[in-house]
């Protein structure tokens, strides 16, 4: 059966919700049906969402489940969540190189909620790599 990507479900949004916890995410603000889901046989793979501020569209909480990692399913749920944005995208991260696969590159300057996001991340999900900013509007 092929991954069936839709919006998050009530169902899975507790799972998500749990994952989101387990890999140090960002979960602020979370509303279900800005979440999109992939499944395998009904079975959440993984996740993601697309937060629409005032001017921008952001890209976040993007997670895979451990044991489905390395399938593509990210790429996957990456084009799916970039064809749900409304309004230029960016987002923070600490993999660029993936992003870059899909045209976004690094940026230095952005919108102050976007400035925003990179703070808390850098002040609150603390990881060894670096947190940038990156956008695929030209």
């Amino acid at each position: 059966m092929p991954p069936l990507i839709e919006v998050c479900s009530s169902k899975q949004y507790d799972e998500v919700q749990h994952h989101i916890n387990q890999f140090c995410l960002d979960g602020r603000y979370p509303k279900r049906e800005e979440f999109l889901t992939l499944s395998i046989n009904s079975n959440l793979a993984a996740f993601g969402r697309i937060r629409e501020h005032q001017e921008v569209s952001e890209m976040c909480t993007l997670g895979v489940l451990e044991n489905q990692r390395h399938k593509g399913y990210a790429k996957l749920l990456v084009s799916a969540l970039v064809q749900k944005a409304t309004q230029p995208l960016y987002l923070v991260c600490t993999i660029p190189s993936f992003f870059e696969n899909f045209g976004f590159y690094i940026c230095e300057d952005y919108p102050e909620v976007i400035h925003d996001k990179l703070q808390y991340c850098n002040d609150s999900l603390s990881v060894k790599e670096k947190y940038v900013v990156m956008t695929n509007q030209r």
